[in-house]
């Protein structure tokens, strides 16, 4: 197979501190990708072929073949763009995984996600098309234990009932790669799928990272300390808009911007929202609408991002509507703007 699919070296940022804690030197390594230090660490796209020659180079220069999970262990997602953004952005475990997806593409192509549900057990699933299993091993580890560090960080599973199945033979005992992730590891599934598997439960329970309301009991109902205390939270008008500013950018990174979902995520109704957002002089729609508008100067101006991919982040279901809205604010195209933008800082 020959995986061409585009990949954004931010994938492995996390590869000169772990090289180098090995001692490998970094330009041989990269070299033997077809890769400079420019081309590898500046942000831009590569085959996915070079970076998964990358990954085994490396895992022979150290001698260690799981070093995937040494790599999971130590990457940063803001690096990976919006797609690590969204990965932690959902109210939701369900709502973070779908999120990823909807982002994915802005990180690499050629990647299928899903998740499916059966007999009360949950399975998230990744398929890299055109991918050889064995050339990509090191890479799939690294997502796996990427991944299933993500979900214990969002939904606080306890790695004893994670499971983590990987395409192609183990290259050291199973307990190596079950020591180092803390979760049941099997090998050789039968496809080309890296899948996960956990309790159905919870893809619904609250996002951890976002201070989700503590739980009674196993009904899913918020703890009522946690609802004698909304009205208190939200008395300053500064810290209400300061969250709903955060909403409005998770969700839109998520794809469920909207006033329901962010009035439902704060507590309080809609309509109580919107009444307390008029005595402000502003509204839910301004407050969204302003947010996108400085979101897309800042991609415009700060990164190459294709135009879909920013459309994308600022939670629009067309790009065609981003350019609309866009015209709006500036009165020119996102094109015009940035190359306006290119021509004033070549000139300066």
């Amino acid at each position: 197979m020959w995986d061409r699919n585009p990949v954004r070296t931010s994938l492995v940022h996390m590869l000169p501190a772990v090289a180098e804690r090995h001692g490998v030197p970094l330009a041989a390594l990269l070299a033997r990708a077809g890769l400079s230090a420019d081309e590898a660490f500046a942000g831009g796209v590569v085959a996915r072929a070079q970076v998964c020659t990358l990954l085994l180079n490396l895992a022979q220069q150290t001698g260690d073949p799981a070093i995937g999970l040494d790599l999971a262990a130590v990457a940063d997602p803001g690096r990976l763009g919006l797609a690590g953004r969204a990965l932690f952005a959902g109210r939701t475990l369900r709502e973070c995984l779908a999120a990823l997806a909807r982002q994915m593409p802005s990180l690499q192509g050629g990647v299928a996600l899903w998740v499916d549900e059966r007999d009360g057990r949950a399975r998230w699933g990744q398929r890299m098309a055109d991918s050889d299993c064995a050339h990509a091993r090191v890479l799939n580890e690294g997502v796996a234990a990427f991944m299933a560090n993500a979900l214990r960080a969002i939904a606080g599973i306890d790695p004893e009932r994670l499971g983590i199945s990987l395409p192609h033979r183990a290259q050291a005992p199973t307990r190596v790669y079950e020591d180092k992730l803390g979760a049941r590891v099997s090998f050789g599934s039968g496809n080309d799928d890296i899948t996960l598997s956990f309790d159905a439960s919870w893809l619904d329970r609250p996002n951890l990272l976002l201070g989700g309301a503590p739980f009674d009991d196993d009904s899913g109902r918020p703890g009522q300390m946690q609802r004698m205390a909304t009205d208190a939270v939200w008395r300053d008008d500064a810290a209400l808009l300061g969250a709903i500013s955060r909403l409005v950018e998770s969700s839109a990174l998520g794809g469920t911007l909207g006033l329901a979902d962010t009035a439902r995520s704060l507590g309080i109704s809609p309509r109580s929202l919107q009444r307390r957002l008029a005595g402000l002089g502003t509204s839910f729609e301004a407050q969204v609408d302003d947010w996108r508008h400085q979101q897309a100067r800042h991609h415009l101006l700060s990164a190459d991002l294709p135009i879909g991919s920013i459309a994308r982040a600022l939670g629009y279901g067309h790009p065609a509507h981003f350019v609309r809205a866009f015209r709006r604010w500036e009165g020119h195209s996102p094109l015009a703007f940035r190359r306006a933008a290119a021509r004033v800082a070549a000139s300066g």
